[in-house]
C-alpha cells in the first residue's frame, strides 16, 4: 500500500508523526520528553480525552507566518478534533487528523484531512499503553509508556516510529523535527 506525501500524519492510537532527516534530537536542547513513572489502573483511561498539545522539540512553522512555536496546536487548527475513547471492553476509538502537503491548488500547500475514526483494543501493564489497531487494511502494535494523572496522560513519539507510517518530503517545517510529545485532557 503506498502513502501519499505527507508531511505530518497523526493518530492517537498508532502514534503517527513524519519526520525526514536522519539523526537523534540535539542533546543541548531544554525539550523535555514525558516523565513515565506511573503504574496505571486500566480502569484509570476509560473514557473520553482530547488532544491538548503536540510539543516537538524544535521550532515549526506549519502557518507560515514566520513565527514558529513547538505546540503544533499553535500553529494549526488541523488536530483542534483530535480525541480517543478507551472503552470498558478493551477496545477504543480514536479520531485523527492530518496535514497533507500535496494540498491547495499548486499541490505544494498544507490542507488538513480530519476526522478519520480508527478503532483497536487496549490494555494497560505496568505504566504502558498496549495497543492493536487497524488503519487502512494494515495491523500495527504499539507499546508505549505513559505519564499519567488523573486528568491527562503523555507519551513520546520519536522519528523511528513515524517512518512506519508516514513519507515525509522532507523539505517541511516539520522535517526536523525528531520527537513529538503528546498530551491527552480528559474530558
Amino acid at each position: 500500500m503506498k502513502l501519499p506525501k505527507t508531511i505530518l500524519l497523526f493518530a492517537l492510537i498508532p502514534l503517527i508523526f513524519s519526520c525526514s532527516k536522519e539523526g537523534e534530537a540535539d542533546p543541548n536542547s531544554s525539550f523535555k520528553t514525558s516523565n513515565f513513572a506511573a503504574t496505571i489502573n486500566p480502569d484509570d483511561l476509560v473514557g473520553e480525552w482530547n488532544l491538548s498539545a503536540m510539543q516537538a522539540d524544535t521550532l515549526v512553522d506549519l502557518n507560515k507566518d514566520g513565527t514558529g512555536d513547538t505546540n503544533l496546536l499553535n500553529e494549526s487548527s488541523c488536530f483542534n478534533d483530535m480525541k480517543v475513547i478507551f472503552n470498558q471492553d478493551r477496545t477504543f476509538s480514536t479520531t485523527n487528523a492530518r496535514l497533507d502537503f500535496n494540498g491547495g491548488t499548486n499541490n505544494v500547500e498544507f490542507v488538513c484531512v480530519k476526522n478519520r475514526v480508527d478503532f483497536g483494543t487496549w490494555d494497560i501493564e505496568g505504566s504502558d499503553l498496549l495497543m492493536d489497531i487497524t488503519i487502512d487494511g494494515t495491523a500495527y502494535t504499539q507499546r508505549k509508556p505513559l505519564n499519567y494523572n488523573t486528568s491527562t496522560f503523555a507519551f513520546d513519539v520519536s522519528k523511528a516510529e513515524s517512518n512506519v507510517y508516514v513519507n515525509d518530503p522532507g523539505d517541511t517545517s516539520a522535517s526536523k523535527i525528531r520527537i513529538l510529545a503528546l498530551e491527552y485532557t480528559r474530558i
